[in-house]
């Protein structure tokens, strides 16, 4: 109960700490400089030593964050700096219930530094798989995060260009939050008694 509220906590301040750039950024997801980018600091389980919060976040990473077929998401990692890189890949979310309808894919990498009782993280370079059916014609297009929130708020871009866009980066929110709690409990569990 004590981890499920300290999550809980941990999001809303999250989103608190974001709420006053989002009125002038006008989009659900914090960003620095135009390009999405998540921050913080987590404690730990006080019983871990730094050796095994490292190993719990490497599990937590090879068992939450992989999308078959992908069978590693480790990038890097150095265990003697308590660093570790991780590609955080997404499903597609989908705008639409037809199977042709517009998609985007996000892909991003989750920056890990490891440090005694507690870690930081850095979510950032997020790039990304837009599909999009316009008349009978299918058309797929790459970019990154500056081109989501470009798509989101710029008043070039018709209204409902804009608001899939929002849709799109209120998902990904949606999932990396999940993705933050997991990681909270993940490191949080009581150590197994040895046998």
């Amino acid at each position: 109960m004590k981890a499920l509220t300290f999550v809980l906590i941990l999001i809303i301040s999250t989103q608190f700490i974001f709420a006053q750039n989002k009125k002038e950024q006008n989009v659900p997801v914090p960003v620095r400089d135009s390009i999405i980018y998540y921050e913080g600091v987590m404690k730990a389980n006080p019983d871990l030593t730094t050796d095994q919060l490292y190993q719990q976040v490497r599990h937590w990473a090879c068992v939450k964050l992989v999308i078959l077929p992908v069978t590693n998401p480790i990038l890097y990692e150095n265990p003697k700096e308590g660093i570790i890189s991780v590609s955080l890949i997404f499903n597609p979310i989908k705008q639409g219930p037809a199977m042709s309808s517009n998609y985007l894919t996000p892909h991003g990498i989750i920056y890990f530094q490891i440090k005694e009782g507690k870690i930081k993280f850095v979510i950032t370079d997020i790039t990304y798989t837009h599909g999009v059916l316009i008349g009978n014609v299918f058309k797929e297009t790459i970019g990154n995060s500056k081109n989501l929130y470009i798509n989101a708020t710029s008043e070039k871009s018709f209204k409902a260009q804009r608001n899939e866009f929002q849709y799109y980066l209120t998902e990904i929110d949606r999932i990396i939050q999940i993705h933050l709690g997991s990681l909270y409990s993940f490191i949080n569990k009581p150590l197994l008694d040895e046998f």
